[in-house]
């Protein structure tokens, strides 16, 4: 897989009750570039890993539910401009 690629391989995934919280212990292969974002969401947020792609997980799931037929989603920045973000 090339280091450019955007794509993340699910490489492993082992459903345990880690805790009584009911964690699931995944496993992936992060590109340069997902580890570039990962890296950047914790300077910007503090939040350690874990709770860094907890939270983007949900908000890419968030995104991907309110996002046009086309995979489209219109963001209108504070000054008033219409942003569209195409989702894969």
């Amino acid at each position: 897989m090339s280091a450019d690629n955007d794509t993340e391989r699910i490489t492993a995934a082992t459903a345990t009750d880690a805790t009584a919280a009911g964690l699931t212990r995944v496993t992936f292969n992060a590109t340069a570039r997902t580890t570039a974002a990962l890296t950047t969401i914790l300077a910007v947020t503090g939040d350690n890993k874990t709770d860094a792609i907890n939270n983007s997980l949900r908000a890419i799931a968030t995104l991907l539910a309110l996002a046009h037929s086309d995979g489209s989603v219109h963001v209108i920045a504070p000054d008033g401009v219409t942003h569209v973000v195409h989702l894969p």
